[in-house]
């Protein structure tokens, strides 16, 4: 299922061009809800791909997290996390 969620975000920004447009208006750590504006995801859903490591996302605090921009971008486009 996880799969075809990451599919579903790789569409949105299939257009390189287009994905740096839509990335461009984001600042460079993206929280949990940054990336469920991006995909249409819960909050709750990224939160557990952060922990599960799905999504390239360092945790602060006990409960903040944070994914760097360019790494996300990577992760969308398909490339190694």
């Amino acid at each position: 299922m996880a799969s075809s969620r990451k599919q579903d975000a790789v569409t949105m920004v299939a257009d390189k061009d287009e994905g740096t447009t839509l990335f461009s208006a984001y600042p460079d750590l993206l929280t949990p809800a940054h990336i469920s504006e991006l995909t249409g995801f819960t909050v709750e859903y990224v939160r557990k791909l952060c922990r599960e490591h799905k999504i390239p996302a360092v945790q602060v605090g006990c409960r903040q997290w944070f994914v760097p921009k360019p790494r996300f971008v990577e992760y969308v486009m398909g490339g190694d996390a």
